[in-house]
This record gives C-alpha cells, structure tokens and sequence, in this order.
C-alpha cells in the first residue's frame, strides 16, 4: 500500500511540463537538377517559455542514391539562430538522379524554468525531409 501512495506522490509531483514538447525539429531538403552535392537544412526549436542548451543529429536512414557526408552531426557544427533556435546544414553526396526520403534524429536538451527551479530533460525528435536529384 505504501509503494502505491509514494508512486502517486511522486506522479503528481512530476511537472506539468514534463509531458508538453519541449522542442521541435524541421527538416528541408533543397531540390537539386543534377546528381553530386545536395544540402538539407535542420532547424531545432524549443517551445515557448522553454530554452535549447545543446542539440546534435543523426541520419538515421537515406535512399541508396545518396549518402551522407557525416551521420552525425555535433553542437558545434549547428549555427545559433536565437536562444531557443539552432540551425544546422547537412551535406549528401548523390551519386545519381532519384526521389527519397531521408530520416534525422535531432536529440536535444530543454530547460524551462530558471535558477534552482531550472528543469532540464532530454528530447528525440524525428524528422524527414524528401530528397529530390534530377528531373
């Protein structure tokens, strides 16, 4: 009985926001007419009253005509767009003309609150964007 009285203390202490998102990731893939280079674009943004303090990106899947030139992707790399924004480029290789679709897994840290009443979690978001090469 006890066990059941400290699960429910401790379900109803959790915060509010815990089950809100804290982030959401986008991701655009620019049409490109001929095989070789193609970029995509992954734009990481923390909810309102929430702040970003570290996200990185996996590929986690793309079509067999491209690859990509990293399959992950480090903070350092994403460019600050904003206190609750970052941006971040990701650079395929195609080898020939085709449609796919590619999946990242943007992982990033949220906190909302401030001080010692600062939460912070861990988010993953997935997200895919269509690959376009050729006509």
């Amino acid at each position: 009985m006890r066990l059941v009285f400290v699960g429910v203390v401790l379900f109803l202490a959790w915060p509010a926001w815990a089950a809100e998102p804290g982030a959401e990731a986008e991701l655009v893939c620019r049409p490109e007419a001929a095989p070789g280079r193609v970029l995509c674009e992954l734009k990481v943004s923390a909810a309102a009253g929430a702040r970003l303090v570290w996200a990185d990106a996996l590929v986690t899947s793309a079509p067999e005509f491209v690859r990509p030139l990293r399959a992950r992707v480090a903070p350092e790399r994403f460019k600050g767009a904003g206190a609750g924004e970052r941006k971040l480029s990701l650079a395929f290789v195609a080898s020939k003309a085709g449609v796919g679709k590619v999946v990242v897994k943007a992982r990033a840290v949220v906190c909302r609150g401030q001080g010692e009443h600062e939460n912070c979690r861990p988010e993953t978001l997935d997200t895919q964007a269509e690959i376009r090469v050729g006509g």
